[in-house]
């Protein structure tokens, strides 16, 4: 019987499926680097991962949604969700993830060329948008943790409270250049807490 190739985002544990799955990604963030998303293709994609390009095309049906998946995967890997057991860890751990990611050679040039790309690009702005709502709402529990300890209101905005961590990163990242370090990280968390949990001292 011949084997079930998995769909865009699945994973098996471990064996070949595993192994072609972690390849094409790698392939993919390197060449988005190297040659930026006009310039590479899938079959540079099989090529450079050292699979058959029919394979790539049924996992990923678009060049937008490998780039999306590869992001996915080396955001878990590198930006893993805290649970620090207080709701200003968290946010400084969360801060200290991104900032530790994009301000990396790879993680600042790679974040780089999709800003790029997806301004001409409406399939990979569709693909990316997707892989933010995903962020966002695996960034939940951070607040819902917060609410339960009682360092929250319980109609706490969960997305707000998140884009007003990370937003002055990105800020700073992609328009004003000033320094993104730890001291940005703690500072951030700080204000954003401060400002989150004024509802529950009134």
């Amino acid at each position: 019987m011949a084997e079930t190739e998995p769909r865009v985002g699945e994973q098996r544990p471990g064996g070949r499926a595993t192994r072609v799955r972690t390849s094409v990604l790698e392939a993919t963030s390197e060449l988005l680097m190297e040659m930026g998303y006009d310039q590479f293709s899938v079959d540079d994609v099989a090529s450079r991962a050292g699979v058959h390009k029919t394979t790539v095309y049924r996992r990923w049906p678009s060049k937008a949604e490998l780039i999306a998946d590869a992001v996915r995967v080396h955001s878990a890997e590198h930006v893993p969700i805290p649970d620090t057991g207080s709701l200003l860890g968290d946010l400084q751990a969360l801060a200290g993830s991104v900032i530790a990611n994009i301000c990396s050679d790879d993680g600042s040039r790679r974040s780089r060329a999709i800003i790029a790309a997806a301004a001409h690009s409406p399939d990979l702005t569709a693909s990316m948008n997707s892989f933010w709502a995903e962020r966002f709402a695996m960034s939940v529990p951070i607040i819902e943790r917060a609410v339960q300890r009682g360092e929250l209101p319980p109609d706490s905005d969960a997305d707000l409270i998140i884009a007003a961590l990370i937003g002055p990163i990105w800020v700073r990242f992609l328009l004003t250049g000033e320094p993104i370090d730890d001291d940005l990280a703690h500072r951030v968390a700080q204000l954003v807490a401060a400002g989150a949990t004024a509802t529950t001292e009134r």
